[in-house]
């Protein structure tokens, strides 16, 4: 099955927010959002994102931003 970027955005954010709530955590959108956008603005982050696919970290928060209303 071929994704389009939108869906595939779409899913990546669902998992994210998913593993975002495995230690029972009330989910909270700003929170989401702000943790995306730590992966584009700390080198640490961006680093280990990006290690094996270069732009995963960018790709990442944009489809959070997107996504997560």
């Amino acid at each position: 099955m071929e994704y389009s970027i939108q869906e595939l955005g779409k899913e990546i954010t669902s998992l994210h927010r998913r593993w975002l709530t495995l230690t029972g955590n009330r989910y909270d959108p700003a929170k989401h959002r702000g943790i995306a956008e730590l992966y584009v603005m700390d080198q640490r982050f961006t680093g280990y994102y990006d290690k094996r696919l270069p732009g995963c970290a960018r790709f990442l928060r944009d489809a959070v931003v997107c996504w997560v209303k």
